[in-house]
């Protein structure tokens, strides 16, 4: 497989502050976040010029976002005003490796709280085990629901509880991401922007730092 090599050095942006209620916050940029590309402008652009942060909206090119250790990147649609930018000099040479196509999630943020990754499809690994999937995504209603069924399945007859089992598997095939999505805002997330990861195992890291962030900053405001 070939592997794709992108360098980034030079001057970026730094996101000083995120105004509430503006594109950039319902982007998903949060205080701290270093922009390493700004679709097709360089990110000290947009620092000495901000009007640029409005036309993005009709980039079909994506922001490379670094965010503590990880790197990934954000859909531009809607724009980015309201993010508060300074010139940051890169102190290092970052050379960012990738291989195959980035995967595209839905990202919800629990103010203050947590980031929820939720995947444009759901993987076939899920399919067979929709419990363990709500679990993996932490839709713990969605998880308790669906045992509730396979209980009242399993005490009624195994008829029942393969009619229930092989529904819930259905479900997740058909529906899975929007169920997921339409789950976590009943638990409390709000809909941000699409994310671009490129390589699994950086989401559930992406998640806990971006968890992390999120508390610190709401402690110091």
């Amino acid at each position: 497989m070939m592997v794709k090599t992108e360098i980034f050095e030079g001057m970026a942006a730094r996101v000083k502050d995120v105004q509430k209620g503006m594109p950039a916050e319902r982007m998903g940029l949060i205080s701290g976040d270093i922009i390493l590309k700004l679709g097709k402008h360089e990110p000290i652009e947009a620092v000495e010029m901000p009007s640029i942060l409005d036309d993005l909206s009709s980039s079909n090119e994506w922001l490379v976002i670094k965010r503590d250790s990880l790197i990934f990147r954000v859909s531009p649609a809607g724009g980015a005003s309201g993010a508060i930018l300074e010139a940051y000099p890169i102190p290092e040479e970052i050379i960012l490796e990738t291989e195959g196509p980035w995967m595209q999630y839905h990202s919800c943020i629990r103010p203050n709280d947590a980031l929820l990754l939720i995947p444009d499809r759901i993987s076939p690994v899920w399919w067979l085990v929709p419990v363990i999937a709500y679990g993996y995504f932490r839709l713990w209603q969605m998880m308790a629901a669906t045992l509730f069924l396979y209980g009242i399945g399993y005490v009624t007859s195994p008829l029942a509880f393969g009619v229930v089992y092989a529904s819930s598997v259905m479900i997740l095939i058909t529906g899975g991401p929007y169920l997921l999505r339409d789950t976590a805002f009943k638990d409390g997330f709000h809909p941000r922007g699409r994310i671009a990861i490129g390589k699994p195992g950086d989401v559930a890291e992406l998640e806990m730092i971006t968890g992390a962030l999120l508390r610190l900053n709401s402690k110091q405001k």
